[in-house]
């Protein structure tokens, strides 16, 4: 489905050729793409495909090199990167890229934490995997990624563990939004990282307002 922001009304669209759910999906230079995710059955696959909107055409693509759902993709540099998730036997760390020029994925360097559920921005140049689930516990931990030396490095903790949440990039500064805490309880707390401090901070109902019409100004 899209939304005709003219009229506020959804329409729908092709369907995508393949049925999936927990995916990964990313934008770039106006088409989307969807990588992996579950079958019917549970199984994790590692099928792609894009779709481009004044074609209302999806078109298979070259397979990821690892199966993997509750994943994390996003788009830098001209180029997708697939980060995690869960391979159909445990939570992994592995990281590949997607070259949509030549239909290529290629290996990089893996996370230093196995994640799944979590979520992934990208903020002055750099990657960041926030989050998530290890298999084992809900995490706090956050660590970003650096395109030019393919190196991951740990950056400061959330001040609560998060799965299963939202994760956006606002006036130059990431929001996680939600989610499950360490407890499995749901959460409605808003956190906000400012890469120049390395500090993450509990955003407040007037920050949350302020925030709000700043975005709709603009």
């Amino acid at each position: 489905m899209k939304l005709k922001e003219k009229v506020l009304k959804w329409e729908k669209v092709a369907s995508m050729n393949v049925k999936r759910y927990v995916i990964g999906a990313a934008v770039l230079n106006g088409v989307i793409f969807v990588f992996g995710g579950a079958d019917k059955d549970s199984i994790a696959i590692s099928t792609g495909e894009s779709y481009v909107v004044p074609l209302n055409k999806w078109i298979q693509l070259k397979p990821m090199k690892i199966a993997r759902h509750g994943h994390c993709l996003v788009a830098h540099n001209e180029q997708l990167y697939s980060l995690g998730g869960h391979d159909g036997q445990q939570v992994i760390s592995s990281v590949e890229r997607y070259d949509p020029s030549s239909d290529e994925w290629k290996d990089v360097a893996s996370m230093q934490t196995p994640r799944r559920w979590f979520a992934a921005v990208v903020l002055n140049n750099v990657i960041y995997a926030i989050g998530g689930h290890d298999g084992k516990q809900t995490l706090k931990s956050v660590e970003k990624y650096n395109v030019d030396d393919d190196t991951w490095v740990y950056v400061a903790d959330m001040n609560m563990e998060r799965d299963c949440y939202a994760a956006c990039v606002a006036q130059n500064k990431i929001y996680v939004v939600g989610g499950r805490d360490s407890g499995i309880k749901f959460v409605k707390s808003i956190e906000c990282y400012d890469d120049q401090t390395d500090k993450w901070s509990v955003v407040g109902e007037t920050e949350v307002e302020l925030l709000h019409h700043s975005i709709v100004s603009y």
